[in-house]
């Protein structure tokens, strides 16, 4: 009997790691179909969202959003919300549970090799030839939180300069071999800031990992503003009216009063 239940136990810790191990990695949302096989309208919110699904261990990340997260069988459960899973060749396909939705991933590479027009721009950057990173190409942050949130956390005169009209942006090369080099503030605020931001940049160093395998450049931008300004023109309040007019009309299918509004924006 013991013997029957170690071979079980083993069976179903065989089946759990060889599934975790085929989940590991990025998945980007190539498509989503109603359960009954029919394509979204293409006013439905959800007809070309982007969605990303990282795995990684027992952590599901998702647009930057990190969850802890347990597997089993063909399930996957976070404190927020439980996925049905099932792999088809080369698809990941997901529901939620309770949704009438499925969605159908492609791994990085395979989306890429689908979908050309999304490979990366190689451009010259402080004479290195680099790659630009985009939605589907960009390293992982291998953090429980976002690398935007990591960034402010670490700079001291970020909650400081989050209260200013201002705009930072910064530029850097993350190697093949992930370092951080050539680092570049191309849009700096006050000099303190800018070091503090070249600080907690190298600082997220460790958790940086390029998949691509060659020299990527990154962005990275802060846009501070003063919330809550509202909309005070005459101009202003004309064309959010108009705007809010027009999208009433497309999600209820009126296509052509959407279009009129539209027409309106553009004169």
């Amino acid at each position: 009997m013991k013997t029957f239940i170690n071979i079980v136990c083993l069976f179903f810790s065989v089946f759990y790691f060889s599934q975790s191990d085929r989940l590991k990695g990025n998945w980007i949302l190539d498509d989503i179909v109603y359960t009954n096989g029919t394509q979204l309208e293409i006013n439905q919110p959800q007809f070309s969202k982007f969605i990303e699904y990282n795995f990684n261990g027992n952590r599901i990340k998702s647009n930057s959003q990190s969850f802890k997260m347990t597997l089993s069988e063909n399930l996957i459960s976070t404190n927020f919300i439980k996925l049905n899973f099932k792999f088809e060749n080369d698809y990941l396909v997901i529901t939620e549970v309770g949704d009438d939705k499925i969605y159908y991933f492609l791994k990085n590479k395979t989306y890429l090799e689908k979908h050309p027009e999304f490979q990366p721009q190689k451009i010259n950057f402080e004479n290195k030839e680099v790659f630009v990173v985009n939605e589907i190409i960009k390293p992982d942050f291998i953090n429980e939180k976002s690398f935007e949130i990591f960034l402010r956390e670490n700079i001291p005169s970020f909650s400081n300069e989050s209260i200013k009209n201002n705009y930072f942006e910064a530029k850097f090369i993350l190697t093949a071999n992930n370092k951080i080099s050539n680092i570049i503030i191309t849009k700096g605020i006050p000099e303190n800031f800018d070091n503090e931001f070249k600080t907690a940049l190298l600082k997220s160093e460790k958790y940086l990992i390029n998949n691509f395998h060659k020299d990527i450049l990154i962005t990275q931008s802060f846009n501070f503003f003063k919330m809550f300004a509202g909309i005070n023109s005459k101009n202003e309040r004309i064309i959010s009216n108009i705007y809010e007019k027009g999208r009433v009309f497309y999600e209820k299918n009126d296509f052509e009063n959407a279009k009129k509004h539209i027409l309106r924006l553009m004169k």
